[in-house]
């Protein structure tokens, strides 16, 4: 059953291939096929060949203006999304010091397992003299406190008073650095709006097109190239009687 399925389909093959060819170069059999009538088919293909490969040309060219200006557009605003992720959102930097539990980055605390951000951030300490232990106190931009206790014998007060002055400092510059930010964040929300807007890449992208359009339009070789075929085709219904599509 294998065997005559493809019989079936060889065969049907073979006959759409036939059909092609007789429609490809009408007029019968014998020009369709006959080694007498080649150079005439050659000549035909030949014609047709050449239109058809400068109206790829041309849709090609299209297509890649296309393409860049599309890749410019998005490129543009995956730019600009990326920027303001890290803006808005900033990791907590490099690591500067650490005294107990509290570890200082360069935009962010971590406390245990909690990230604490720098802006905002107030930081106060205070010592019980009669324990001799250090409190770190560390006030959130929304109110909440944290406290971090240091025994004395193991970290002496003027080691936390110092830790806690640092503390307060980042604090300060990450306050100044975040009024920056927010600045660049303004300009860069202004940047994202313009490009989703994408005014200037699509207008840039019909100029392209209508120039690549206007020079394909008014470039000699693709009329020549017609006029070739149409000769061609001329030359064959002379021959056969019948006119190429």
């Amino acid at each position: 059953m294998s065997a005559i399925w493809w019989l079936v389909v060889v065969v049907a093959l073979g006959m759409g291939w036939v059909g092609w060819r007789l429609a490809q170069f009408p007029g019968g059999w014998a020009y369709a096929f006959h080694e007498q009538y080649r150079a005439d088919r050659e000549a035909l293909e030949g014609a047709r060949g050449a239109v058809r490969q400068l109206k790829g040309t041309a849709r090609r060219e299209l297509r890649q203006a296309v393409t860049r200006a599309e890749k410019a557009y998005r490129s543009r605003i995956s730019r600009v999304e990326a920027e303001l992720r890290q803006l808005r959102k900033p990791n907590r930097g490099d690591h500067v010091d650490q005294l107990g539990q509290i570890v200082l980055h360069e935009h962010a605390l971590l406390v245990g397992d909690d990230e604490v951000p720098l802006a905002g951030l107030q930081v106060r300490f205070d010592l019980a003299r009669s324990t001799h232990v250090s409190y770190v106190y560390l006030t959130q931009p929304d109110g909440r406190e944290r406290l971090e206790r240091f025994a004395g014998d193991e970290f002496p007060e003027d080691t936390v008073r110092q830790f806690s002055v640092r503390l307060q400092n980042a604090a300060v510059a990450a306050n100044q650095l975040q009024s920056l930010r927010y600045a660049d964040i303004h300009k860069l929300e202004a940047e994202l709006q313009e490009a989703q807007e994408a005014t200037e890449p699509v207008e840039t992208a019909r100029e392209l097109l209508e120039e690549m359009r206007a020079r394909h339009g008014s470039d000699p070789q693709l009329p020549k190239a017609r006029a070739a075929l149409d000769d061609a085709c001329d030359v064959w219904q002379e021959l056969t009687g019948r006119r190429p599509l």
